[in-house]
């Protein structure tokens, strides 16, 4: 390796630290003098990648350590402004450092989210941190981080469940993961296409990790997964069912009863935990009673939670429910969850608490 034969020639190592260093004092020199100015799209700020390898001796990976290390000195600063500077003075540094080790895995990984994430933890430049990564997984085929991370962006940030799921597959294929990893990344695949609609395959991820998991929890998990989303399908059949009824008679069917009776059902169905289909008069739909309870129960608490964290920004409650989902939509990067009931939760402004009963479940 490269640092065991420089430590057989402490002379030589000196001075081509000196060299390197030497070289790099102008590259941050001229990332300062652009900061200051605003100009960091200038091409001038940088020095060229190839020229940077030809007079690094041949010692790029050395280079690439010494711009890692004033990058996250730099970078990690007080001194840095997110709300003002520009990201591509970020990105040029970790392209042309990435440029002189290709392998450098971590600078991807740093690089790209910070870049990706919003303020206050990254610049919010979502193009120029996945291109970085992009890079990452190109340079670096072999290595299950950079798609997973990338992954994660892509679900947090910008609710785009389809590409997570593609990347948390393109890692879970790496080689070198163990059965579990590999089985619980397959499963992050799953969930992403099942929030984000596409049923079918994400059936076919649970269906895998069912037919080839030894762990009998994660086999469970897997299973009760399949049957949630073949729940979700009898919801959409039972609805269409319903709507057919509704352009016969007139009206939308009180309950599934008005279906059997009209020959639109054969028999009242349970669900996958042996739950009721009901009707839901307000978004004219049939749902699963176990469905329903549990987007409930999630919904709730993830309200409950942004409410406590609005009292911590402003010291009070929001006034209404209203104020609160103004709140979410402005500050949280998850969607506002709208009541699976298709009505308004209800809100005490006095505790900041968000509840909802209904009639149609227990």
């Amino acid at each position: 390796m490269i640092f065991t034969s420089l430590s057989k020639r402490p002379i030589l190592v000196l001075l081509i630290l000196i060299l390197l260093i030497g070289i790099s004092v102008p590259f941050q020199n001229n990332i300062d003098t652009a900061r200051a100015k605003f100009k960091s799209n200038n091409p001038a700020i940088y020095l060229n990648s190839s020229i940077l390898s030809k007079v690094s001796l041949g010692y790029r990976e050395l280079l690439a350590d010494i711009y890692w290390l004033r990058a996250l000195q730099y970078f990690g600063s007080e001194e840095i402004n997110i709300k003002e500077d520009d990201s591509t003075v970020l990105y040029n540094y970790f392209d042309i450092l990435t440029d002189l080790d290709p392998k450098f895995v971590n600078a991807y990984r740093y690089g790209g989210t910070f870049l990706a994430e919003p303020y206050p933890f990254g610049f919010g430049d979502f193009e120029s941190g996945t291109k970085l990564l992009d890079k990452g997984r190109e340079n670096n085929p072999d290595n299950f981080r950079i798609p997973f991370e990338e992954a994660f962006l892509y679900y947090i940030y910008e609710k785009n469940y389809q590409k997570a799921a593609e990347l948390f597959n393109e890692a879970s294929e790496k080689p070198g993961l163990s059965d579990f990893r590999r089985a619980s990344i397959k499963g992050m695949a799953g969930s992403s296409l099942k929030k984000g609609g596409d049923r079918e395959l994400s059936k076919q991820i649970w269906q895998e990790i069912y037919d080839t998991t030894q762990n009998e929890k994660r086999k469970r998990f897997a299973l009760n997964n399949l049957k949630e989303l073949n729940t979700r399908d009898f919801e959409d059949r039972l609805t269409l069912a319903a709507n057919q009824y509704e352009e016969r008679f007139a009206k939308f069917p009180n309950d599934l009863n008005d279906l059997v009776e009209s020959g639109y059902l054969k028999k009242i169905p349970t669900d996958h935990n042996d739950g009721e289909f009901i009707v839901v008069p307000e978004i004219k739909s049939i749902k699963s009673t176990t469905i329903l309870k549990a987007d409930l129960k999630e919904n709730l608490k993830f309200l409950n939670a942004k409410s406590r964290r609005y009292m911590d920004f402003y010291g009070k409650h929001p006034e209404n429910i209203d104020v609160l989902k103004k709140f979410i939509i402005e500050k949280s990067t998850a969607d506002y969850p709208e009541n699976p009931f298709g009505e308004k939760y209800n809100y005490d402004p006095e505790t900041g608490t968000v509840s909802y009963k209904s009639d149609l479940i227990d």
